[in-house]
C-alpha cells in the first residue's frame, strides 16, 4: 500500500531506523504492507520525535501527534504535535492593543496568550508564527509572520491561519494570495470581510503557472481549475450554481446535500477529479474522489 508521509516542520523520516529521507508539508510516499508492522519515526529538530508502529490501527485509532487521511488507495500520515524538549518559558512578544494584551510566547510550544475585557486566552501555533507582527484591525487580533497569517476576536477565537504569499487589508477586507500544495503551483486569490465577530470567504479564484501537460494555454487552464473552484465555493458558501450547465444548475441545492459535510478539498494528478475531505473520528479524516465532467466551460456532471 502506498503511504504519504507529511509533517508540521522538518522532519528525518526513519523506517524500522533505515532512514527514508526528510518530511514537511510535501508528501512523501513509500509502498509499506501493513502487516510488516514497521516502525515510523518523524524526528524534528528542538523537540521530541514522534515514534509508532504502522499497522491496521492506524485505520481507526491515530498516532499520537499525528493525523490520519484515508484514501482510497493509500494513507496519509501527517505528524502534527510534536512533544517539546524544552518546557521554560520564553517571551517572544507582547503588546497592548484595544484595552487587550496579547503575548507570543514558547511554553513547550509556540503559544499566544491573549487577555481582553472578555477573558484570558491560550491558543498555541505552529512555529511558522515565531517571528510575527501583532496588530488590530476591524475588531479583531491579527498574527502575521513572513509567510502565515492568523486571526483571533476578542473571546479569543482563532477563525483564521493560513499561509499567504502576499496580503493585504483595505476598506474593511483582506486579500490575500494563498499557496496550494500541489506539483503545479496553483495559487489562490482570496477575499473575506471582516469584523469582530470573525471573518467571512466572499471570493476563492484560482491560477496556475501551466496545464497539466506543461503548455501554458488559458482557456486550458481556466477548464483546468475549474472542478476546484466549484467545490472550494461549495465549501465557503460561495456562488456555484453560475458553474453549473444550465441542465444541472437547478439541482444546485440537491447537489450540495449530495456532495455532504466536507471540511477541504484536495488537489489530484487529474484536474478533473477532486478529494474532498470527511472527519470520521478525532485527528482521522477520509478523502473521497469526485470527478466532474465539463461542458461548454460549465459542470455538467458530478460523481463520487
Amino acid at each position: 500500500m502506498k503511504i504519504y508521509f507529511l509533517s508540521s516542520r522538518p522532519c528525518a523520516l526513519t523506517l524500522n531506523d533505515a532512514y527514508f529521507g526528510l518530511t514537511d508539508h510535501f508528501e512523501r510516499f513509500a509502498e509499506l504492507s501493513l502487516k510488516d508492522n514497521v516502525f515510523v519515526r518523524f524526528t524534528p529538530e528542538n523537540a521530541q520525535p514522534i515514534g509508532f508502529f504502522l499497522n491496521e490501527a492506524v485505520r481507526h485509532s491515530p498516532p499520537a501527534g499525528c493525523e490520519v487521511y484515508l484514501l482510497s488507495n493509500a494513507i496519509a500520515i501527517y505528524a502534527r504535535d510534536f512533544p517539546p524538549s524544552d518546557l521554560s518559558l520564553k517571551i517572544l512578544c507582547q503588546k497592548h492593543l484595544e484595552k487587550s494584551t496579547l503575548t507570543l510566547f514558547y511554553q513547550g510550544a509556540l503559544q499566544l496568550s491573549i487577555e481582553t475585557e472578555e477573558g484570558f486566552f491560550v491558543s498555541t501555533l505552529p512555529p511558522s508564527f515565531e517571528r510575527s507582527e501583532l496588530f488590530y484591525e476591524s475588531g479583531l487580533f491579527f498574527l502575521k509572520a513572513p509567510d502565515a497569517l492568523a486571526i483571533y476576536t476578542k473571546t479569543g477565537e482563532r477563525v483564521l491561519l493560513e499561509n499567504y504569499i502576499s496580503m493585504d487589508i483595505k476598506s474593511g477586507e483582506l486579500h490575500a494570495r494563498l499557496p496550494l500544495s500541489d506539483s503545479l503551483g496553483r495559487i489562490a486569490d482570496c477575499v473575506w470581510t471582516l469584523d469582530e465577530n470573525g471573518v467571512t470567504q466572499i471570493k476563492c479564484a484560482l491560477s496556475q503557472a501551466r496545464t497539466i501537460s506543461g503548455e501554458h494555454d488559458p482557456a486550458r487552464l481556466q477548464a483546468e481549475l475549474l472542478p476546484f473552484a466549484f467545490f472550494e465555493s461549495v465549501l465557503v458558501g460561495a456562488d456555484y450554481a453560475s458553474l453549473l450547465s444550465n441542465d444541472l444548475a437547478p439541482q444546485a441545492e440537491r447537489l450540495k446535500e449530495y456532495l455532504g459535510d466536507f471540511k477541504a478539498v484536495t488537489l489530484t494528478d487529474d484536474p478533473n477529479v477532486c478529494g474532498l475531505v470527511y472527519a470520521k473520528g478525532e485527528r482521522l479524516f477520509e478523502v473521497k474522489p469526485f470527478t466532474v465532467t465539463l461542458q461548454n466551460g460549465k459542470i455538467a456532471d458530478v460523481q463520487g
